[in-house]
């Protein structure tokens, strides 16, 4: 079994206040999720208005799949253009033997 989990960190120049990061965060994490079908959540910067993380996970049986996965949501999460991506941590562990 492979895991790869992914941050996002993202900056919002429109918010102008916690409401409206939340509006955007939310608006993210649903479109990702009915798209891709993954598990994903805001992880920090909970109390920074223009700033925020999103933290998202993906399991299959070989590593390649799941880099690439991880890479298609990291592409759509930009294309959303609700605001800018800083900056995007991955980490792929491999459980057990690898297919």
């Amino acid at each position: 079994m492979v895991v790869g989990v992914s941050q996002i960190e993202i900056f919002f120049p429109e918010a102008q206040s916690l409401k409206d990061k939340r509006q955007m965060i939310k608006k993210i994490v649903e479109k990702t999720r009915v798209k891709f079908n993954i598990s994903m959540v805001e992880i920090a910067d909970s109390n920074l208005w223009q700033r925020g993380s999103i933290g998202f996970a993906v399991m299959g049986v070989k590593k390649d799949h799941v880099h690439a996965a991880l890479e298609n949501v990291q592409r759509y999460v930009e294309s959303l253009y609700a605001g800018e991506v800083i900056d995007t941590w991955t980490e792929i562990i491999v459980m057990g033997n690898e297919i």
